[in-house]
């Protein structure tokens, strides 16, 4: 998740050193990074060629080293901002650069979000069914604890939380330049079309 955050923070081209980058990222999240895995993970997209690190003059402190995105980040972060679904840890990396996405193609893009979480639940819902039916099968077991049907529940109310996330980001009213989903309009550096999937009502309901 943090090699997307750093590629987003830089997306606009200017050269920014990690504790600004750090620093900003805390501003727009309100959450803080571990300062040690933010600089590997600079390091990384260094030595992958999706940043480069440049040179501080002589009369800046040396160890504020500027990054600027390259080309090769610049395609990375668009393509990644524009895949039909991320996994569960990185949406909340997504909504932070959501608005750099044509309003028609944001759009495209949660109703493949939503309906991924509808068939992740409805899944979940039948592994948790299959396992309670095994139990049943074997009563003798009845009194051991079973983790899996617990697991199970825990991970179907959490798509359903999801789900409901969704739906009240998409059905906030309108205002200014702010589309159905509650995100400014604006047009950014992610464009393009997207095939959109059908959207499904509601939470996942455990049995």
């Amino acid at each position: 998740m943090q090699s997307h955050l750093i590629l987003g923070l830089l997306r606009d081209g200017r050269p920014r050193h990690g504790y600004s980058l750090a620093s900003e990222y805390r501003r727009r999240s309100g959450l803080a990074l571990s300062t040690g895995n933010f600089y590997r993970e600079l390091a990384r997209l260094a030595a992958g060629g999706l940043v480069a690190a440049g040179v501080n003059p002589p009369e800046v402190d040396a160890r504020r080293i500027p990054y600027q995105i390259t080309e090769q980040g610049k395609h990375e972060f668009d393509d990644w901002l524009r895949r039909p679904s991320t996994a569960n840890e990185e949406f909340e990396a997504w909504l932070l650069f959501a608005d750099r996405i044509a309003p028609e193609v944001r759009e495209g893009l949660l109703d493949r979000k939503q309906e991924d979480l509808w068939l992740r639940g409805k899944a979940l819902a039948r592994a948790r069914d299959d396992a309670l039916a095994e139990r049943r099968r074997n009563p003798s077991d009845r009194q051991a604890y079973e983790a899996l049907p617990v697991l199970l529940a825990r991970r179907i109310k959490q798509v359903a939380a999801e789900l409901e996330f969704l739906k009240e980001l998409r059905l906030e009213s309108p205002s200014g330049s702010t589309t159905r989903s509650g995100l400014p309009g604006k047009r950014g550096t992610a464009d393009g079309s997207a095939h959109e999937a059908p959207q499904r009502g509601g939470g996942v309901r455990s049995k």
